[in-house]
């Protein structure tokens, strides 16, 4: 069950990553370079996202983990 799981969440991460090698090749567009690159913000804005994301995946994880208490003790 497990491997199915990770093999499944390798495809979706492979695919998700697809596009991201296409438009890593594209030139950054100037009013971007100018405003976000110079002063630094980008680096704010990627750190704010990041943790974002993390948080909703270690909230997720442990709401996964709640679910399964909760079914494993209504079973019994």
């Amino acid at each position: 069950m497990k491997q199915m799981i990770v093999k499944g969440l390798m495809a979706v991460s492979a695919w998700a990553a697809w596009p991201v090698s296409i438009f890593a090749q594209s030139e950054t567009p100037a009013w971007l370079q100018e405003r976000m690159f110079a002063s630094g913000k980008i680096n704010t804005v990627v750190m704010v996202v990041g943790g974002v994301l993390i948080g909703i995946a270690i909230w997720m994880f442990a709401l996964d983990r709640r679910i399964g208490k909760l079914e494993k003790r209504e079973r019994k």
